[in-house]
């Protein structure tokens, strides 16, 4: 499986990191609702060497741990009701205005600032976002071209020396604290944009101190462990240890 150094980063708060916050971090707390309740985290069916890297530093402290795969482009699931409570402890939960089938209420999580002190804890949560939601220059690019087509050419110029950015859409709240941390660490050029867009453009740009840029080249790192993951002879079965359930049957799971 892929490496991750444990010494030098916090795995808790590096997954923290890496969690879907689109719409806010969703999470329902009735037994009744199978999607929400006690989840850490949704993925692309692509997604499966991904999933299985987390699995893999979770899973010996972590033995709930279930994957769900309903064969959807979103379908990759993931759940444990020992790590979301973990996760829950990160987070402050306000209703919502949206309610699963079963008519429970779907709550938005906002990260907590408070929960990261340390600079192993803050560095452990970038890198993990990093991993999932970091761009290069030539994303970065992009995003210069996108504000020259709206005529905001000031701005164009501000970034056209910024290296490096997150791509968070629809999450503002995660990108906004991206950006008190990276400014706390002493990274220049930090910048939060927002583009009315459908999903919602929520950016980070940045410029990078040399500490973060070592956090930067780890992310990349770990992108290329993951990358050769072999999935090709992993079977899933009803009665694995690891195991994908078909999404009919995951309610009435043992």
């Amino acid at each position: 499986m892929a490496q991750f150094d444990n010494k030098k980063y916090d795995k808790e708060f590096f997954l923290i990191g890496t969690l879907n916050e689109y719409m806010g971090y969703q999470r329902t707390f009735s037994k009744s609702d199978y999607f929400y309740y006690q989840r850490i985290d949704i993925m692309s069916k692509n997604d499966l060497k991904y999933v299985l890297f987390i699995d893999s530093l979770f899973s010996v402290d972590y033995k709930d741990i279930t994957i769900v795969n309903n064969g959807a482009p979103q379908g990759i699931k993931m759940y444990s009701p020992t790590l979301s409570k973990r996760i829950d402890d990160f987070y402050d939960y306000s209703p919502g205005s949206t309610f699963t089938g079963q008519m429970d209420t779907v709550y938005s999580g906002k990260l907590k600032k408070q929960k990261f002190v340390t600079d192993k804890q803050i560095y452990s949560f970038l890198l993990g976002a990093y991993l999932r939601y970091g761009e290069d220059k030539n994303r970065t690019n992009i995003i210069t071209q996108l504000l020259k087509k709206e005529n905001k050419i000031d701005s164009a110029k501000a970034y056209e020396n910024v290296y490096y950015a997150f791509n968070m859409p629809n999450a503002p709240s995660k990108a906004k604290l991206c950006v008190e941390l990276l400014k706390g660490l002493g990274c220049e050029s930090v910048e939060y944009i927002y583009r009315t867009s459908l999903p919602a453009g929520h950016f980070v740009i940045f410029n990078p101190t040399l500490k973060m840029i070592d956090v930067i080249n780890d992310a990349k790192l770990l992108s290329a462990h993951i990358e050769i993951i072999n999935t090709d002879k992993i079977e899933f079965t009803p009665n694995g240890t690891k195991f994908i359930w078909k999404e009919p049957d995951f309610p009435s799971r043992k």
